[in-house]
């Protein structure tokens, strides 16, 4: 970081030192710009941080899709105590699918929460 604005601020100097001003004054500028330039550098990688940290998080559509599923899936079950849906008869392969969902969502959950606390971060 440091090192980029030095270059832009050494390019900035040449420019300076073609300047016909008293030689404090030109170090006073160059001291100044060297300032402007380490802020202006400091806010954008504060602002790469949020953004970076913001999408790290994820949208709420990804971290809700598997609660999203097995909700869709209990309605579907309880929909069908009620009513009559050949989706959920015997010989259906919603049984298999619910069982693979609910047996992936388990394992997922359970993999994610080992790994954070191994690793001693909250991913989400």
């Amino acid at each position: 970081m440091v090192e980029r604005v030095k270059g832009v601020v050494s390019a900035v100097g040449g420019v300076i030192d073609r300047l016909t001003l008293p030689a404090r004054e030109k170090k006073q500028l160059e001291t100044d710009l060297m300032r402007i330039f380490i802020e202006w550098e400091k806010r954008v990688m504060e602002a790469r941080a949020a953004v970076l940290t913001e999408e790290a998080r994820g949208t709420w559509l990804q971290r809700s899709w598997r609660p999203l599923v097995m909700l869709t899936f209990a309605l579907i079950v309880l929909a069908g105590t009620f009513t009559s849906l050949p989706m959920l008869a015997d010989t259906s392969r919603f049984w298999d699918l619910l069982e693979i969902g609910l047996g992936g969502y388990v394992v997922g959950r359970s993999g994610e929460k080992i790994v954070q606390a191994f690793t001693g971060k909250k991913r989400f």
